[in-house]
């Protein structure tokens, strides 16, 4: 699904109501915002009340809209308007004059002790509706909307925005001056997901996100400009299954990896590759820890091949180890990087080898820290990277600030220095394929934790070994686990799940 700026959502609008009119849109809008809040919140809609508060602009229009179906139907529904009714958007007017007609109370809040008052009224386990400001908006709150906003954001209520959460601009040149936002249980966008959405700033107050299709037509929706694309956890990708494979025909998966100090992220990223379904796992390691990781991958997983590097004793890789490029070239895929250490001699490896691989490669971790620019110059596009936001400062050269206040620049910088392919880590992930970026939106706790990017580098490397292309392998990575994710929270309740957690259920 296509994510877009203000302007490309402006000009959507523009030419679909030149085929619809605009009073009709904002009708099915209303209307899908109903049938969605039904589908997920039926019970509480039958014992609590629901608080709509509006503008006189368009989003305005569609929390009244909305109104008219809840109280149509029976919900027990409070209206309030914010703003200058002199500047009332038509559409909105008409919602307005209809809930007059049918004798429904609309509050005009123009005085800050007014708000509070309201505010007072609402119980427990209510549901709010954020229609005040959708993707118009282009100022910070202040008076009555601000004071609306911080205090209901302290409420133990359900928190739905329309649209954009209020308070976030619709511009990312502008969202640094946010001083206060409606923090959204769940957003319900219009259209298409906004950019805006899924930045360091503003996306804490995103909540589950939502999309409201409605009848754009899909003509219109083809031809219009994007700046990402959102990765859809339901799409289907399908991978090649064969009973009569054999074991190197279901992937044969090369994996650099470990040192002395760091065991657990090769093994780690071994288990998960291993899971994801690859048949045949060659699993290189300095000689000198071989022995330790034999008796942490045996017990589980004994068709590992481990192969020890270099001389007995040693404890990471050096200069003098890069010879092992052609057993790896042999291989379908390769994966380098998870607990190699950052001794000066891996360093050295690290850059050398690189340049020597052929075959489509994962690069995660410290191989990523120690990665000269030089070399990622050299890196063709059967190459991912899969580096933290600090991981990308380092080798990028941008302040790990800015790449989270405008990853989409970053990326685009990105692209100027390498055709390799990669995955921004963080709270939101982003993956360039090319000159397309994808965003992953999974706000979840407990996925910042060490070992959960072995995991997902290790599943990664498991599906380009199984022919995937780069963009499905790391977007089936991705979704796999978040997938995984979200059931072992189901399952255990508990933000306190561990990487190795996902392996088992993998």
């Amino acid at each position: 699904m296509k994510i877009v700026t203000k302007d490309e959502i402006i000009n959507i609008d523009r030419r679909t109501t030149e085929k619809i009119p605009s009073i009709l849109l904002m009708e099915h809008v209303a209307s899908d915002i109903f049938y969605l809040l039904i589908k997920r919140h039926k019970n509480r809609l039958y014992n609590n009340t629901v608080h709509i508060f509006s503008s006189v602009g368009g989003n305005g229009g569609d929390g009244l809209a909305l109104a008219r179906y809840l109280i149509k139907n029976g919900y027990s529904v409070r209206v309030y308007i914010t703003g200058n009714l002199d500047r009332v958007n038509k559409d909105t007017y008409s919602n307005f004059s209809i809930l007059k007609s049918m004798n429904i109370d609309i509050l005009y809040l123009s005085e800050e002790h007014r708000v509070l008052d309201i505010l007072s009224t609402i119980e427990d386990d209510d549901i709010v509706v954020d229609a005040l400001f959708g993707v118009g908006g282009s100022r910070a709150l202040s008076g009555v909307e601000k004071l609306l906003i911080d205090n209901v954001n302290t409420l133990n209520v359900l928190r739905i925005a329309i649209d954009l959460p209020s308070g976030i601009f619709s511009k990312i040149d502008d969202y640094s001056n946010v001083n206060s936002c409606f923090r959204a249980t769940e957003t319900y966008t219009i259209c298409f997901p906004k950019d805006i959405l899924f930045l360091y700033r503003t996306r804490e107050y995103v909540g589950e996100l939502f999309v409201i299709k409605s009848i754009f037509p899909n003509s219109i929706l083809e031809e219009s400009p994007y700046r990402a694309k959102l990765i859809d956890y339901n799409e289907n990708i399908d991978i090649i299954k064969n009973p009569f494979f054999s074991k190197r025909e279901q992937g044969k998966l090369a994996i650099i990896a470990g040192s002395y100090d760091f065991l657990g992220a090769s093994i780690l990223a071994t288990m998960a590759a291993y899971r994801a379904g690859v048949g045949y796992i060659r699993l290189y390691v300095p000689k000198g820890i071989v022995n330790d990781v034999r008796v942490s991958i045996m017990s589980t997983m004994p068709e590992v091949v481990i192969i020890g590097v270099g001389n007995d004793g040693q404890k990471y890789f050096t200069e003098n180890d890069i010879y092992i490029y052609n057993d790896i070239n042999k291989s379908d895929a390769c994966l380098i990087g998870s607990g190699i250490g950052r001794e000066l001699s891996t360093d050295v490896f690290v850059n050398a080898i690189l340049k020597q691989i052929t075959i489509p490669t994962v690069i995660d971790a410290d191989a990523l820290y120690m990665m000269l620019p030089t070399t990622l110059d050299e890196l063709g596009d059967n190459f991912i990277l899969t580096p933290h936001i600090y991981e990308f400062e380092k080798f990028m050269n941008i302040d790990s600030i800015e790449v989270l206040e405008n990853p989409y620049t970053s990326l685009l910088r990105f692209r100027e220095y390498t055709k390799a392919n990669i995955i921004l880590k963080d709270a939101i992930s982003f993956i360039m394929n090319n000159n397309d970026i994808y965003v992953n939106y999974n706000p979840t706790n407990g996925m910042g934790k060490a070992g959960m990017g072995d995991v997902l580098a290790g599943l990664v490397a498991s599906y380009l070994s199984r022919k995937l292309s780069s963009l499905d392998a790391c977007k089936l990575a991705l979704i796999k686990q978040h997938n995984i994710f979200r059931k072992l929270l189901r399952k255990y309740n508990s933000d306190y799940i561990q990487p190795s957690d996902l392996v088992k259920m993998l």
